[in-house]
């Protein structure tokens, strides 16, 4: 696995832990512990910034927006919806993924703050003055593609477990599709081990007992202890590849890769077909003739495989370190600036008079340049407090509106039913007073009115069953009312008739 000469760096990779400082040499396809205050100051150093510290998210961003304005517009987009602190300084790191929707593009985006990565990073500068390619845990997977020691066909999870950290990673066909630190690390898991047994263990000794009997432990207390721990560990891991397959739209995942900063747990890969219904494949990859000497924590092995990657060919996209080495003088701008000057001195004994102007011509620039970033800093800024502002001040307006909508539709509620009360009751009073008189006209008697569902119910009296009958054809012939009539009833022993007329307005 040789590397592209690059005479900034020697031949050797040096990995660095960034919390234990432990590092390994990758020089001449052996790997080796290494001391960082004896490291060939030409070597390639690399680290990594744990899951958990990075805020992870993805954007969509209007297509019509050029790439000159893209970070501009990211970065603001960001500070919205995420709801970033303005006054926190972040590194904003994002790569584009594919997309089908025709009017917006989708950007994964990587958020750090400053000040986490400085207090990382600097115990390391430190000790080595360098720092030539630092990313995040999960981003290292890729080198394992690239190196051709995984095929990139299909959709492949990733579960990693460390001392302090534990992330799932998600890629497919080869690139990046999510990550997310997990719960459980393995301080996490051994202090739930520990409470389930009710015995204090030692961190070193529980790591031991994972590796070498894992869980198949022959103490039968602490095997159902491991399988009571490891089956929440796992339905926690489903739920999140639920989340992450419903969320990026992923119909099926081949499969998943298990490992640990201490090696790989005996037992672990039947949780993973149990739990997750997926065939599961040891995370343990070799890249030295002395690899099988003893187990080397795999970030190691991935951050000297990224490395390699970076010197091939260098990305910056996704390199959060603050401490890079310098390019070879003559790419840096001090090289450009002496170079500049020696010719300037050259041409500064024939044309002092044009040196002195360009000199001048180029301070100028300078000048305005840093003002004009310094201006468009200021603005980006204010822009970025005027969206939180708005932010608020919709919400308010959000619950005016909301308040005075509730009180709108009571009022409206309210005048309709008033409007409703003064049409019908006059209504009802002139149909009342018609029909009295017709039934006077016929000497009938009304015995009861029932109002009921829009209709009113007479019970009429009279001795003569014609007069009824003469006093529902006056009702009809008005045609003013729907007239609907039960069959007239004899009552013998008061010798009457009476009858139930159903009155409604008519539709003509």
């Amino acid at each position: 696995m040789a590397v592209t000469e690059d005479r900034r760096f020697s031949s050797e990779i040096v990995s660095i832990d960034p919390l234990s400082l432990v590092s390994y040499t990758y020089s001449k396809n052996e790997i080796k512990l290494n001391k960082l205050e004896k490291s060939d100051k030409n070597a390639f150093y690399t680290s990594y910034l744990q899951t958990r510290d990075v805020i992870s998210a993805t954007i969509d961003v209007s297509r019509n927006i050029p790439d000159s304005d893209l970070k501009d517009a990211i970065e603001i987009k960001v500070y919205d919806e995420l709801a970033l602190d303005s006054a926190i300084e972040y590194s904003i790191s994002y790569i584009e993924t594919e997309s089908k929707d025709s009017k917006n593009r989708s950007f994964n985006v990587f958020i750090i703050d400053a000040t986490l990565i400085y207090t990382k990073l600097t115990p390391i500068k430190e000790k080595t003055r360098y720092i030539d390619y630092v990313t995040s845990a999960p981003f290292l997977i890729k080198a394992l593609y690239r190196k051709n020691f995984i095929e990139a066909d299909g959709t492949h999870c990733f579960v990693y477990f460390q001392k302090t950290d534990a992330f799932l990673a998600i890629y497919k066909n080869g690139e990046y599709v999510y990550s997310k630190s997990l719960h459980y690390s393995l301080k996490e898991i051994n202090e739930k081990f520990c409470e389930l047994i009710g015995e204090r263990i030692d961190e070193e000794d529980f790591y031991k007992l994972l590796t070498n009997e894992g869980l198949r432990a022959t103490n039968s207390q602490y095997q159902q202890s491991l399988m009571q721990l490891f089956g929440e560990i796992f339905l926690y891991i489903n739920d999140v590849l639920v989340f992450t397959k419903r969320s990026y739209n992923i119909d099926f995942i081949d499969k998943i890769y298990l490992g640990s900063e201490i090696g790989t747990f005996s037992g672990i890969e039947e949780y993973g077909k149990s739990y997750l219904g997926l065939e599961s494949y040891e995370f343990n990859f070799s890249i030295a003739i002395n690899s099988k000497e003893w187990y080397i924590d795999q970030i190691h092995i991935l951050m000297m495989l990224s490395a390699q990657l970076y010197i091939e060919n260098p990305d910056d996209n996704l390199n959060f370190s603050i401490y890079k080495r310098p390019p070879p003088l003559k790419y840096r701008a001090s090289g450009k600036f002496l170079g500049i000057m020696a010719a300037s001195v050259i041409i500064s004994l024939a044309y002092p008079a044009y040196q002195f102007a360009y000199h001048t011509f180029l301070s100028l620039i300078i000048v305005k340049q840093t003002s004009e970033y310094n201006e468009l800093y200021k603005q980006t800024s204010d822009i970025r407090q005027q969206l939180s502002l708005l932010k608020t001040e919709k919400e308010k307006v959000d619950g005016l509106v909301k308040n005075e909508t509730t009180k709108f539709e009571f009022r409206k509620k309210l005048l309709s039913e008033i409007y409703n009360k003064k049409i019908s009751y006059p209504m009802k009073a002139l149909m009342l007073l018609e029909i009295f008189q017709l039934s006077n006209q016929n000497g009938c008697k009304v015995e009861a009115i029932e109002f009921k569902n829009q209709q009113l119910d007479f019970f009429v009296r009279n001795k003569n069953e014609k007069k009824i009958t003469e006093f529902i054809k006056d009702l009809t012939a008005l045609k003013k009312y729907k007239v609907n009539t039960e069959k007239i009833i004899q009552d013998d022993k008061i010798k009457l008739y009476t009858s139930k007329i159903s009155i409604g307005l008519s539709n003509e």
